[in-house]
């Protein structure tokens, strides 16, 4: 079975990126079956399950602080 993105990937929803609006990158911390994968957005705790083909990887360098 392949996956669209890696654990510890970079990505950002594929609309927002298509629409020129700035959205921060998130972080792949988990892939669940039928497409879904869960994300943590960079510079939060919080985590979110979210279908991947919504998304896309992101090119940019990140930056995350240690706090």
């Amino acid at each position: 079975m392949s996956f669209k993105f890696k654990l510890g990937e970079y990505i950002v929803p594929s609309l927002a990126r298509e629409m020129g609006i700035p959205v921060g990158a998130s972080k792949v911390t988990a892939i669940h079956l039928d497409g879904y994968i869960e994300i943590r957005p960079v510079g939060t705790n919080r985590r979110h399950v979210v279908e991947s083909k919504d998304y896309e990887k992101y090119e940019e360098e990140v930056v995350e602080s240690d706090n």
